[in-house]
């Protein structure tokens, strides 16, 4: 079961129970303890928390990053002429 289908069988419950559901939940987490990344490595540390992600139902996938940190580092903005596009949607919104 997923924790989408978990989330909607919770909602169908009457408040009082869902608010019992939640304690012991509360209570089953706090009783687990923080997930400790082991690897010392950025990239290990990187992989390991994208693994919980997935494992743990957070993320559905990981994007891959083909960008190097050079590549990264040298991104330049484009300049663009005319007021910033926020306030254009704030002039759109009045």
């Amino acid at each position: 079961m997923t924790s989408v289908e978990v989330l909607k069988e919770i909602q169908k419950l009457p408040l009082d129970q869902a608010r019992k559901v939640a304690d012991q939940l509360n209570d089953y987490l706090s009783k687990s303890g923080p997930v400790a990344i082991k690897a010392n490595d950025p990239e290990k540390r990187e992989a390991e928390f994208e693994q919980y992600l997935l494992s743990n139902g957070i993320a559905s996938h990981i994007a891959s990053s083909d960008e190097t940190d050079e590549e990264f580092e040298s991104f330049e903005l484009i300049e663009v002429e005319g007021e910033p596009l926020s306030e254009t949607i704030i002039q759109e919104r009045r």
